[in-house]
Order: structure tokens, then sequence, then C-alpha cells
């Protein structure tokens, strides 16, 4: 009795460890202040969120290899969460208004899904699968960080077994950007 008890504890707290966490929900308003919901994102691909600030240095060098992983991958949804205090939210519009990225862009400055998230310091970012399970989370931004996320968004796009598919005019094209920083592959 005592080893079915043992067995049944043990059972538990594996299903426990591989028991995904789960993007809270959450509705914030976009660039012309239009609520965005979680649900709305949900669905369509991976979905890599990414917290960050107008006064944030790394996370203003994160964001060309983000647009480069947005061109990449048509199914996968880049979000730019800024965590930037009311007065400071036209600075950080004005700098994402004079890029050309292709982001979804959401303003917490109250930062209640930022607390939610235990995130501290920007760029912190996570990797969602189309469910809304965080498969993926780091904090800061440093060149080569982006070969992390690309493998993580590539596990999610073609699971195991599933072949990538071809576009070598378009691989080409992405091999051929460069952010100002080097190509980084």
């Amino acid at each position: 009795m005592k080893r079915v008890m043992i067995m049944i504890a043990l059972m538990i707290f594996a299903a426990g460890l591989m028991a995904a966490d789960m993007m809270p929900d959450f509705r914030l308003p976009d660039m012309d202040g239009k609520n965005v919901s979680l649900q709305s994102l949900l669905g369509k691909g991976p979905i890599l969120i990414d917290f960050w600030a107008d006064y944030c240095a790394p996370c203003k060098t994160a964001m060309p290899y983000m647009h480069e992983l947005a061109e990449k991958y048509e199914e996968l949804s880049v979000v730019l969460v800024s965590i930037d205090a009311p007065k400071f939210q036209n600075r950080a519009k004005n700098y994402l208004k004079g890029k050309n990225y292709k982001f979804i862009n959401l303003f917490d400055p109250e930062k209640s899904l930022a607390t939610r998230l235990n995130v501290g310091t920007p760029p912190h970012s996570f990797i969602l699968n189309a469910e809304g399970e965080i498969v993926y989370s780091h904090v800061g931004f440093e060149p080569g960080v982006e070969a992390e996320y690309e493998a993580r968004i590539k596990q999610i796009l073609y699971p195991e077994g599933m072949p990538e598919p071809k576009d070598e005019s378009k691989a080409e094209r992405i091999h051929g950007l460069d952010c100002g920083h080097g190509a980084n592959k």
C-alpha cells in the first residue's frame, strides 16, 4: 500500500512538471487605443511577446532581430508590450512609428500584465504556442539570443517529423538582411 501511495505521489508530481504555464488573458490598448486581447491573437501560430521600454537599449537592439523573425515566419505574431509610464508613452509611440516593424504594439503603463508575469527589468520575452502556453521565457537580450528564439518558434511550427517548407527566395531575402549590427547566423 505504501508503494502504491508513493507511485501515485510521483505521478502527480511528474504531471505537474509537464504542465505548461499559460499566458494569462489580457486586454491592452494598441497604438490607436483599441484593446487587443490574448484570445484575439491565439490560434494563428506562435506568439513572441516582448516587454520593452523606451529607455531600454537592449530592447531596441532586439527589435530588428524580432522583425527578421516576423518577416521570415508569417505565422508568427510578434507583440511588443511597452511598460513605459503614461507620461513617456508618446516617446515610445514615436520611436515605433519611425520604424517599419511588423509588430503588434501594446501598452501596459500600469504594469498589470507585467506584474502577473513577474516581469521586472526589460526586455523580457515570452514565446507562446498557438494555445497560449508559455514554451520559452528569456530576460535580457544580446545578439545571438534570436537563434534560440527561432529554434523555439521552429519547434512550434514544425513538430518532430514534420518537414520545414522550402522557400528559397524568401530564405535568401531574409538571410541577406543586415540589421546594422552584422549577420548572426
